[in-house]
């Protein structure tokens, strides 16, 4: 990267976006956790934040009282259009509810900003979607989702396990998703994007069944991930392009929050929690005996939301393709 320091704008104030820096339980990480767009933001020399925008006084009253020592000058707006026209961005943050992405990320795709960022899911309809992805691509804009794990050294050090062949090409993923907050768009997205990662193949056909009480949902009627009751569950089979079958499941009446996936092939089977730090790579031997190997992520300097921001940086100054695409 460069020596440039971009100009960043934010959307959108609710926690993912605007959270302050939390501390982890005692064991066993001990540490300081950055979840939110601006904690991520604030650990980057090569980026500050100078504008951010909400249109409810108290979000905005409380990013200033979280952020105000760490971005001074940074300016409050109740007006997107104002800020976008205003305060000179290079990267937007769009981390508004889930349905409301499409012309905020259309808009600053032809207002001149050179990269955003956009709170996963991308959209909730396809016709959102394509215009999105087709208003970035026209103006030479950056496109990056917010699924985050993407950004995880584990799940490169899984795809490369995967790559190198230790159990063979993939036959099945199955990812499974339970607790209360197993919303199909709003979490869901994580665990389905997730197994798109793995597949590494687009899909050819897709069957799904949601939650029951859902069955007049033929649009998006929920709250943006503020109520779990108001989006559903779902149960989905995907068969991809070159063949993988993959099954997601994904439950909130389960009191267990928790998400898994399984990766098989003729020569084994990888599986992991997709929030844990270690996956399981399990073999057979000459003799029938079941092989189990930890698969232990090398080490790495960031991930999550500073490694999604230092790859949109990159492919502003570099062009190429990220692993958010």
């Amino acid at each position: 990267m460069g020596n440039k320091t971009y100009r960043v704008g934010i959307v959108g104030l609710r926690g993912i976006a605007a959270g302050p820096v939390k501390e982890a339980p005692p064991y066993p990480l001990n540490r300081q956790v950055m979840t939110s767009h601006a904690a991520c933001l604030a650990l980057m020399p090569q980026a500050t934040v100078v504008a951010y925008c909400d249109m409810e006084q108290e979000l905005l009253t409380q990013f200033k009282s979280n952020w105000e020592t760490t971005w001074p000058d940074a300016q409050p707006y109740t007006d997107f259009n104002k800020m976008l026209d205003e305060a000179n961005l290079d990267i937007l943050s769009v981390c508004t509810g889930d349905a409301t992405h499409g012309n905020l990320v259309v808009r600053a795709a032809e207002s001149g900003v050179k990269a955003i960022m956009c709170e996963k899911p991308l959209a909730t309809n396809m016709e959102d979607a394509n215009r999105m992805i087709k208003a970035c691509a026209d103006n030479g804009v950056p496109l990056s989702v917010g699924h985050t794990r993407r950004w995880r050294k584990l799940y490169h050090k899984v795809r490369e396990t995967i790559r190198a062949g230790a159990i063979g090409p993939i036959d099945t993923i199955v990812a499974s998703h339970w607790g209360a907050r197993a919303m199909l768009f709003r979490n869901g997205t994580h665990i389905i994007d997730g197994i798109g990662f793995f597949a590494e193949s687009p899909p050819k056909q897709v069957w799904a069944k949601l939650e029951d009480g859902f069955d007049d949902w033929d649009v998006y009627k929920g709250q943006g991930g503020k109520d779990p009751a108001s989006e559903p569950g779902a149960s989905g089979f995907i068969i991809h392009e070159n063949g993988i079958r993959s099954f997601y499941v994904g439950s909130k009446n389960s009191v267990v929050p928790q998400s898994t996936i399984q990766i098989t092939g003729p020569k084994g089977q990888i599986e992991f929690a997709m929030n844990g730090g270690v996956a399981k790579l399990l073999t057979k031997a000459a003799d029938g005996e079941t092989l189990s190997q930890d698969l232990i992520p090398d080490d790495y300097q960031a991930e999550y939301y500073v490694a999604a921001y230092e790859e949109l940086i990159d492919l502003v100054e570099n062009g190429g393709e990220g692993v958010g695409t």
